[in-house]
């Protein structure tokens, strides 16, 4: 799965970057302010005294901001060591106090020695862990959503695949059914049959391993098993199948909507009396609107996987056009109708 921008090296750069302009910028503004608050001495004006601090303040939040981010939070706050990462917290607090009246008893800031309020460096100290802390935090919570996704976008391929490899056994036991039928009556139409059911499989196998095929291989491949399914079917049985719209430069996940065309075949043909089969596909704007229309043979026993087909596309409309496909089956006076909703986009 392709990282997103806020993943990538460049990011953290830049990110890294930015922060420390911000903190170098306000470092500055701050010693001007306090310059601005307070009477001019001539020792405001040495430069090695405002330099050797600018320096003193910058690796210290420098050390404190990385050993935060690189080794106190891995170490401690990832591993559930919630005690002991706010006991090194205080622990480094406190150093980073001494080291800033050591520095200043060195270079003779007695008003920072003498001064009731804590230094400024703490502030500075308290600023930085809670920035390294909230980006660590931040990239963390990114970093876990991406394998959460990673995991999902794979369990749904692997669930996809073992979908399609349990519809495609399916259709081909169906349609060798037929053709076994016609070989049985020694029929003339055996031999077209084979040949519909070779120019199948080769779709089965070349394009429906692709993610997307264009809706037009689609409607090829669906006319070619109609006409295989007319080969071995009764002059009884009325068959049609009507397109509305442009299918041109549209294209559809593999073999989506033959299970609900084989559905009705296999459930609504009978040679002892006249039946239909009408199926009815529109185009629009880049969506599709299947309706398929089949009697309901109520005579004829049921092997307990009828619904094996249609249990699998549905779940794979679920998997593949989540909150884009609406499904519906009902009974209406003996005709079973499928209405199928995708918006292919």
């Amino acid at each position: 799965m392709k990282k997103s921008f806020v993943e990538t090296k460049q990011f953290t750069v830049l990110l890294h970057i930015l922060i420390w302009s911000t903190f170098f910028t306000l470092q500055i503004l701050s010693f001007q302010a306090s310059l601005a608050n307070r009477p001019v001495r001539i020792d405001d004006f040495e430069p090695g005294r405002f330099y050797y601090r600018f320096v003193f303040v910058s690796v210290i939040m420098i050390a404190l901001y990385y050993l935060n981010s690189l080794i106190l939070i891995p170490g401690l706050l990832f591993k559930n060591r919630i005690g002991k990462y706010i006991i090194a917290i205080i622990i480094t607090l406190i150093i980073v106090i001494i080291l800033d009246y050591i520095f200043s008893y060195y270079f003779d800031i007695k008003q920072r020695i003498l001064g009731k309020r804590p230094p400024i460096s703490l502030y500075s100290s308290i600023f930085i862990i809670a920035i390294s802390t909230s980006i660590k935090l931040a990239q963390k919570w990114f970093e876990n959503e991406t394998q959460r996704k990673a995991m999902i976008h794979e369990k749904m391929n692997s669930e996809l695949s073992l979908l399609k490899s349990q519809v495609n056994p399916h259709f081909l036991f169906n349609t060798l059914n037929g053709i076994y039928s016609l070989a049985n009556a020694k029929s003339d139409k055996t031999a077209p049959a084979v040949v519909k059911l070779s120019q199948l499989m080769r779709y089965m196998l070349d394009e429906s391993k692709q993610q997307f095929v264009p809706l037009t291989s689609e409607l090829n491949y669906i006319n070619t098993f109609i006409d295989l399914q007319k080969l071995r079917l009764f002059d009884n049985v009325k068959i049609e199948f009507n397109i509305k719209g442009e299918a041109e430069n549209i294209k559809i996940q593999p073999l989506l909507l033959i299970p609900f065309i084989e559905n009705a075949f296999k459930h609504g043909p009978d040679s002892t009396r006249d039946c239909f089969i009408n199926i009815n596909l529109e185009i629009k704007d880049n969506s599709i609107h299947l309706i398929v229309k089949n009697d309901i043979l109520k005579f004829r026993k049921e092997d307990g996987r009828s619904g094996f087909g249609l249990n699998n596309i549905k779940r794979r409309l679920e998997l593949e056009y989540p909150q884009r496909h609406v499904l519906n089956t009902e009974v209406t006076d003996n005709t079973f109708i499928v209405k199928l909703f995708i918006n292919l986009k």
